[in-house]
Parts: structure tokens; C-alpha cells; sequence
């Protein structure tokens, strides 16, 4: 039907025009009376008179008629359902998603300001019916309105809206915007998705599928790759000397673009005041390396950066921050043989001596007993091919190890377990066996998810195989519930056995770590297996200088603190009745007590502090937040490719986008608002009933006048 009533039930209202004929139809001629003096002389003649009633005035009918048609068939909302004629109607009311990108490499020229007037062409150009939403993402996704036909609500919050810190992941933002058009209940949807398209935020293999028929509008703000310089990483090796920690900064620069080798400055910053600076030549698409002066690091959460004294046309990434605390060692005590002295322990101690950071501090103590004071600053106790006294010792050695300690037992010729400590190991200790001649064993087995073994996931990033070993024991009665066994020989035996006891930690490794039941210690991953296995034992995390941006603490969890590497910040919040965090733009955000969680979103780029509220006197706990350099690879996106993606992913165009009688309603109120054929209906009324006026009084100025010339 090219001719549809949105209201049709108001054409009842079509009876009225029997108003007007009514009223032509019972309208009276007023007689004039005539008086005379007398009628007493006249005979009364009876005298009957029939006229048939009709219409005079056939102009004036048709007007009024007219008007009242007219407005009645503007309270029906008349509207063309033609394809030629409502052409301009589209498919009915749209919900609309406007995905903005706000990463930090939207700061590049004028790609924020761009993106901020195309939403707010989208979101001017919206029908009567259209509903809208604002949502924006980085590496994570938020909405900021929600599905609303409020133009006013959706400019405002653009004007509202700034750049972030954080890196572009489309994925949070594709799954944002899919639920918002799946959960809508208008017939049509379509997606405007805003930003640069960098390739580095593309994994296309997001996992979104959007509703059928959803239109995928993007709108690409890249241009001409600019020439960026970046600060992209900072290392900071430490050693202790004379009970001090003394760090050496070290950061490696790079440059992307360029045609000549070009020189920058580099500034070294502590506390906020620069306390070195280094000029460094940057040759074009390279990297370069610089060295600072060490500095003596002596208290906790010292605040640093490494930055380019001048920035370029993307800032963020000209800057590293970084947090230090003092005393962040990992203590180790070997107890090793007295009769054979230090050189069973001669590779393990040399291992935990060289490493990157210097974090181990050791000590070996041959023969003697334990007392609690000997293990009161120790982290980890290794026990290295010893028998272990019984009695005080321990004693010592079980409170150590309960109370949080680590404990890593290494098996061998002279180790005698005593009875009493039985529960501190995975299992029951077997004799010695030595391999068939002939054959010597291997490890077979490494559960490479477990943290001692993740770092040799990778594919050239450490082989066990080549170590052989010709002796070894083995572990029996391993408690499920209470321990695991993390790696294993080739013929099944047990390598490398764990247990939880109370708050600690128990590693029990069947074989020796030297050179006389296997030759593992010449091996090239004997160093880090060395490392991983102490770090783990002493329940530390490797820790950590810097987050990234986008990232969230919940600092009311001690242990996910601990594992996030901020371990000392966990124990310093405990003290802390109540807590409020600065964040580095200047802000605040308030951390309530209690015993539920209290997430701390690292979305801004700089040093947040936490402290009681109001104690200014207190040194803040300082957590250190970078951005993403991923997001510094500028390289665009072949936007055709994200939307075949998307396309591609679409539900099943054959069935019904939707079914509801609702969605049918919205999609014809829809088409009749945007014609909006009544207003012109009820102009065109207002015009005849004027019309109808002017000719009416006419009308009846003109009878009148005949009137008056018939009495005369």
C-alpha cells in the first residue's frame, strides 16, 4: 500500500463532517413581521405550505467539510510507504554506536579534534526515532551514554571527552559495541567507528560478531606518519655495597622516520629534580643505547624518569617512569657439608652471585646447628646435601618455613632426613640409584606451566635435554592435595617435587647440584634454573618498576600485590587505616576501607601516590605507570580489511533482525516522522476555515442588505 494511517482509528472521527451539512440543512430564514393595525376584518383562509429543504450556500459546505477532513486525517499521521516516495525514510529508527578511539596516539596532530566534530556530526544528524551511544576505547572499553535520543546528553559528554594514555586494542571496543546492538530493540543498527587504525591494535581475531545487517561506518583520521623518538626501555641493575643498594640507570633509545642521524638529549630524573643529562646521537629508523652515573638509592619509593629533554609530535612514549626501594634482596642461607666445605655448593652459590639485578645475597654456613635468630632476615634456606639436626634446629627450620620461608632440599650421598621433619617434605626419600650402564637419564617431563619452568616455554629459550644424570633418588607418597611434582627423569622417577606448608614454600630436587651425579651445573640453563627455583621458593615475584597503563591493582588484595611485584607497597598499605591515591594529572581517588576490593585504574601516565588522607608529613607509597610503546608503531591499518572482518563475522542475514510487532511500529512511526505529512494537512485546514471566514461574513453582509431594501 503506497498510502498509509499511522493512526488509523482517528478516521473515525471522518463522522464529523455531518456537522457541517447539518447545519446547511436545518439552517431557518428569519421572517420579517409585519404589523398592521388590525385583523379583525379578515377572513381566515386555512393554508398549507410544503418547500423541500436544500442547500444554498454550496461553497461554504465544501470548506467546511474540507477542514474537518483535513484535520482529521492529520490526527490519523497520514504517511507514503511507496519506495519512490519514502525513499529517504530508510530501513526505520537506527541505533546507533559511535566507537571513538582515544589512545594515546590520537594526541598526533589534529586526529583528537577531528574525531571529536565526527561524532558530533553523527550524532546532529540523528532522525526523530534514531537512539545513540557514546562509547570509547583503548586497551579497555567504556561507555559514557548510553542508547538515547538526547542530542543535548551526547554533545555534552563529547565536549567532555580527552585523550588517553592508553594503548588501542579494538577488541573491548567491537565486543562493547556488539552488545549494545544486540540488546536494542530498533530495527536498524549501524556502527561509526572513529580513529587512526593502527595496525598494532588489530589481531583480527577479535571475536566479534554483530547483529545482521548492522552498517559498519569508519571513519579514518591517520595521515603521514611522523618522525617519533621514544624512550623504550629502562633498566636498572643494582648492587649492594656496604649495606647500600647502588643503581645503575640504563635506557635504550630508538627513532622511527627520518633520513640523517640526528642528536637528542636525555635527562636522568629522581624526586622530580634532573640529576643528570647525556646528549646521544640517533641515527634515522635506529636504536642507541646510554648509561648514567649510579646513584646510592636510599629510601623506599624513590620516583624517577628518563625523558627527552624536548618532545616530539607524540609525547607520551618520550618518557619512562620508574619506582625504587631499597632492600628488596632476596636473602639465601646455604647449609652445606662440613667435611666436604664449600665446594659442593661452589656452583650454586657462583649462580647466585651473577645475575642481572644482583638481587641474592648469600651465605653459607658449614656444620652446626639452626636458631631462630640465624633465619630471622633469611628468605630462602637451601639445604645442600646435609643432614639436617634434629631438636632445636628443627624446630627453627619448621617455624621458618611455616611463618612464609622458602626451603629448597637438594638430595645427594649425605642428606638423612630426621623423622620429626617428615612433614616438610612431598614425600618419603628413597637410596640413591644409580643408571643402568650404559644409559644415562634425562628429564623427560617439565611442566612448563608452573612458574619455575615458564620462562622455557619458548622454543629457543633453554633445553633441559642435554643435561645428563647418572645418580639420582626418587620421591614416593607425594600428597595430591598438598604437593605436586614439577618435573620428572625419563624413566618416571620424580626430578623435582613441591609442597605448601603453611605460609611457605618446600622444593626437593632428587639429584645433586654439581658436578658429581650429573652434569647439569655445565649446562647454559643452569644459571636461570638456579634463579627461578630460589625466587620461587622465597615466594617473591620479579619486581616490577613500572606498570602499564590501562592496568588495575586491587590493593586491598596483599597477594595479588605481592604477585604483581609490589610486595613491599602491600605490606606498607597494611598499616594504613585509610587511603587515598593522587594520580599524576593531580586528581584524586579515594580508596574506602574495608575488607572488599579496591581497584586502583592505572589509566593516566605517571607516579600515582597513596597515603592516608590528609598526612602530608607520611613518604606516599608510589606505584609508576608507563604507556604501551606498541601504540608508537604508527602504521595504518588497511581499514577495507577491519571491515570485510566485521563484515564477515555478521549474524545470518536471512533471519529477521527482528521479529517483535514493536520493531515493525517503530520502523513505520519512524517513516511517518520523518515525512511529517500532518503539519501540512492542519496548514492547509487553518488556511480553508480563513477562507470559510472571509466568505461567510460576506455572505451574510450580503443577505442582510437585501433585507433591509425588502422592508423598505
Amino acid at each position: 500500500m503506497p498510502f498509509q494511517f499511522l493512526v488509523p482509528a482517528f478516521l473515525l472521527g471522518l463522522a464529523a463532517l455531518a456537522i457541517p451539512i447539518l447545519i446547511h440543512l436545518t439552517r431557518r430564514q428569519r421572517a420579517k413581521v409585519v404589523e398592521f393595525p388590525s385583523l379583525m376584518f379578515l377572513e381566515r383562509v386555512p393554508f398549507r405550505a410544503e418547500s423541500k429543504r436544500r442547500i444554498h450556500h454550496w461553497l461554504l459546505l465544501l470548506l467546511r467539510a474540507l477542514a474537518v477532513a483535513l484535520v482529521v486525517a492529520a490526527f490519523a499521521r497520514p504517511f507514503f510507504t511507496n519506495p519512490a516516495v519514502a525513499a529517504g525514510a530508510g530501513p526505520g529508527p537506527r541505533e546507533i554506536v559511535v566507537l571513538l578511539d582515544r589512545s594515546y596516539s590520537m594526541s598526533i596532530g589534529d586526529r583528537w579534534d577531528r574525531a571529536l566534530e565526527a561524532a558530533r556530526e553523527t550524532f546532529q544528524g540523528l532522525g526523530p526515532l534514531d537512539r545513540a551511544s557514546l562509547a570509547v576505547f583503548g586497551r579497555n572499553a567504556g561507555v559514557l551514554v548510553r542508547s538515547t535520543s538526547d542530542r543535548e546528553r551526547l554533545l555534552s559528554a563529547v565536549d567532555t571527552l580527552q585523550v588517553s594514555d592508553e594503548s588501542t586494542s579494538y577488541g573491548p571496543g567491537l565486543k562493547l559495541a556488539q552488545t549494545i546492538l544486540e540488546e536494542t530493540d530498533l530495527p536498524a543498527g549501524e556502527l561509526v567507528l572513529v580513529g587512526d587504525f593502527q595496525r598494532a591494535g588489530w589481531t583480527g581475531d577479535e571475536g566479534v560478531r554483530l547483529p545482521a545487517g548492522t552498517v559498519v561506518t569508519p571513519v579514518v583520521l591517520g595521515g603521514e606518519v611522523p618522525e617519533n623518538r621514544a624512550v623504550a626501555r629502562v633498566t636498572l641493575p643494582r648492587q649492594r655495597l656496604e649495606d647500600r643498594d647502588r643503581v645503575t640507570p640504563a635506557a635504550r633509545l630508538t627513532r622511527v622516520g627520518g633520513e640523517e642521524e640526528d642528536s637528542a638529549e636525555v635527562v636522568l630524573e629522581l624526586e622530580g629534580r634532573e640529576v643528570q643529562r647525556q646528549r646521544v646521537a640517533l641515527s634515522a629508523n635506529g636504536a642507541t643505547g646510554v648509561i648514567f652515573e649510579p646513584f646510592n638509592l636510599s629510601q623506599d619509593f624513590t620516583q624517577g624518569a628518563v625523558r627527552f629533554s624536548e618532545t616530539d609530535a607524540l609525547g607520551p612514549d618520550d618518557v619512562q617512569y620508574f619506582v625504587l626501594s631499597p632492600g628488596r634482596n632476596i636473602s639465601v642461607l646455604v647449609l652445606d657439608d662440613a667435611a666436604r666445605g664449600a665446594a659442593s655448593s661452589l656452583f650454586l652459590r657462583r649462580a647466585l652471585e651473577i645475575s642481572e639485578d644482583n638481587i641474592f645475597d648469600v651465605d653459607l654456613r658449614t656444620g652446626g646447628g639452626l636458631t631462630q635468630a640465624d633465619l630471622d632476615d633469611v628468605s630462602v634456606v637451601v639445604v645442600n646435601d646435609r643432614s639436617v639436626p634434629a631438636g632445636n634446629s628443627g624446630t627453627a627450620l619448621r617455624s621458618f618455613v611455616q611463618e612464609g620461608g622458602g626451603l629448597l632440599v637438594v638430595t645427594g650421598e649425605r642428606v638423612r632426613w630426621p623423622g620429626e621433619l617428615a612433614e616438610l617434605l612431598p614425600g618419603g626419600l628413597t637410596e640413591p640409584a644409580d643408571r643402568s650402564p650404559g644409559r644415562v637419564g634425562r628429564l623427560g617431563f617439565l611442566d612448563y606451566d608452573h612458574p619455575i619452568f615458564e620462562i622455557f616455554r619458548g622454543p629457543r629459550s633453554g633445553d633441559f635435554t642435554g643435561a645428563r644424570f647418572f645418580r639420582s633418588r626418587d620421591v614416593q607418597g607425594i600428597d595430591p592435595e598438598f604437593g605436586s611434582v614439577l618435573a620428572r627423569f625419563d624413566d618416571g622417577t620424580v626430578a623435582l617435587a613441591e609442597k605448601q606448608v603453611g605460609e611457605g614454600r618446600v622444593l626437593l630436587w632428587t639429584s645433586t647440584l654439581d658436578a658429581f651425579w650429573n652434569d647439569l651445573a655445565q649446562q647454559p640453563v643452569f644459571l636461570p634454573f638456579i634463579h627461578q627455583m630460589v625466587r620461587y621458593a622465597s615466594g617473591r615475584t620479579e619486581t616490577v618498576e613500572a606498570f602499564t597503563a590501562g592496568q588495575v591493582l586491587d590493593v586491598s588484595d596483599a597477594t595479588a600485590m605481592a604477585t604483581a611485584g609490589l610486595g613491599e607497597v602491600a605490606e606498607a598499605l597494611a598499616g594504613l587505616e585509610e587511603r587515598v591515591a593522587f594520580t599524576p594529572s593531580g586528581g584524586t581517588k579515594a580508596l574506602p576501607p574495608g575488607d572488599g576490593p579496591q581497584f586502583l585504574n592505572l589509566d593516566e601516565q605517571g607516579i600515582y601516590d597513596i597515603r592516608n588522607p590528609g598526612d602530608s608529613d607520611m613518604r606516599p607509597l608510589s606505584v609508576a605507570v608507563n604507556v604501551d610503546l606498541a601504540e608508537a608503531d604508527l602504521n595504518p591499518l588497511d581499514v577495507e580489511e577491519v571491515v570485510a572482518s566485521i563484515a564477515s563475522r555478521m549474524g545470518d542475514e536471512s533471519a529477521p533482525r527482528l521479529e517483535s510487532a514493536r520493531a515493525s511500529r517503530l520502523r513505520l512511526e519512524d517513516q511517518e516522522r520523518r515525512q511529517s505529512l500532518w503539519r501540512f494537512l492542519l496548514l492547509i485546514a487553518f488556511v480553508l476555515l480563513g477562507l470559510e471566514t472571509v466568505i461567510s461574513n460576506r455572505i451574510s453582509r450580503a443577505g442582510g442588505r437585501r433585507g433591509s431594501h425588502a422592508g423598505a
